[in-house]
């Protein structure tokens, strides 16, 4: 019984002990990622290196996938790689990561926010409608349901708007 008792601490042990290093990669694989994220954006595309940007967003969106199948319960790499698609145009991919952020965090109403602009961004007016009406129903603020209302309005009108040129070529 006393080795039984031992054995079962010592896988106990093991299991708590790759769960926490999990997390710990799981950061460290993000705090990479922001790294070439930060490579990328504030100096190759400044500085006009396309191909340098390319590289590390590519580096980024690396970082940031093995983060999120790390730890998949953590929201800020699906943020993160969210961004470094938003920031290349991708809005599409953006949109569903935000989405997916927002079932891991949704009292975080900057998400919706985020959400609602890659939507907007990728050509789906009703689609950002939709999740903007839904914050709305979550912020108690009169200023805020203001603002939001005023941009529900204006992306309403888009969505009645006959398509341009660009749109949909996101």
């Amino acid at each position: 019984m006393k080795r039984l008792l031992t054995n079962v601490l010592v896988i106990l042990g093991l299991v708590l002990g790759m769960s926490f290093a999990g997390a710990q990669t799981a950061k460290e694989l993000d705090k990479s990622g922001l790294e070439h994220f930060g490579e990328a954006f504030y100096k190759a595309v400044p500085m006009h290196e396309p191909g340098k940007a390319a590289s590390e967003y590519s580096q980024a969106e690396k970082a940031f996938q093995e983060a999120i199948r790390s730890k998949p319960d953590w929201v800020e790499p699906y943020l993160h790689l969210g961004r470094a698609y938003f920031v290349q145009q991708k809005y599409r991919q953006a949109a569903e990561l935000y989405q997916k952020a927002l079932t891991l965090a949704p009292r975080r109403k900057e998400i919706y926010l985020q959400w609602a602009s890659a939507l907007e961004m990728a050509g789906d007016y009703q689609g950002a409608v939709k999740v903007l009406q839904t914050l709305r129903t979550r912020e108690p603020g009169e200023r805020a349901n203001t603002m939001l209302d005023d941009i529900i309005k204006r992306l309403q009108a888009r969505a009645q708007a006959p398509p341009t040129e660009k749109e949909g070529d996101y």
